[in-house]
């Protein structure tokens, strides 16, 4: 891994971070997901959207990643990550808050979100407060296989589940807006499996402890 020096003169930037993030997304540059264009330009007052010359379409390169819609600057995020990535022994929301000069629930969420990217081990059991759905997927215009039925063998029963941990309040005993929108949670570890037919009611959205923990690998 490069020298903090390095770092620094690689993502000392707002700027830098966002090419670089624009990079990962789109190694051979632009393509809007709408229309295929290949032509773009940044908003002036969101320089980390790009907006499609063609459709229009905006596609912001934080999005599917830890940064979706964060308000921090992401270069105290690549921060945050490298110091991280060079600590084995971990580092603590605390150091974070004062190597970063943020509060404390945002160095909290960041090393949160960035433990979650770097360091989920799908073996591992869900545990705590989950928040689990169920689908079908296939069979689909199959009059022998409708509603929950299975008996067209292309239609499988899909489940995913998530962790749901709580968030830490910050000096007023409030959580931020965006903790706010989440009831006080943010996302853990998340699982989604093929499983067999399962009679009965819908798994249904569902918030509880779940003891022995499930396994949804």
């Amino acid at each position: 891994m490069a020298g903090l020096r390095e770092f620094v003169v690689q993502f000392g930037t707002e700027e830098q971070c966002i090419e670089h993030l624009a990079g990962l997304r789109w190694p051979g540059g632009f393509a809007c997901a709408g229309c295929g264009g290949r032509q773009a330009w940044r908003l002036k007052t969101r320089p980390r959207v790009y907006e499609c010359a063609t459709c229009h379409r905006q596609e912001s390169v934080t999005a599917g990643t830890v940064f979706h819609r964060t308000r921090t600057d992401l270069t105290k995020w690549f921060l945050a990550a490298y110091l991280m990535g060079r600590d084995k022994r971990g580092v603590s929301a605390k150091f974070l808050q004062r190597e970063l000069g943020v509060a404390y629930q945002t160095a909290w969420t960041m090393a949160h979100k960035l433990r979650h990217g770097l360091s989920e081990d799908p073996s591992r059991p869900l545990h705590g407060f989950l928040e689990a759905d169920e689908t079908f997927i296939g069979g689909r215009g199959d009059p022998t296989s409708l509603g929950r039925s299975t008996a067209n063998p292309d239609k499988s029963l899909v489940v995913a589940a998530v962790e749901k941990v709580p968030a830490p309040k910050n000096r007023s005993g409030k959580h931020g807006h965006a903790v706010r929108r989440q009831h006080g949670f943010l996302a853990g570890d998340a699982r989604i499996a093929v499983l067999p037919p399962r009679p009965g009611p819908s798994w249904g959205p569902s918030s509880k402890p779940m003891s022995p923990p499930i396994r949804i690998c």
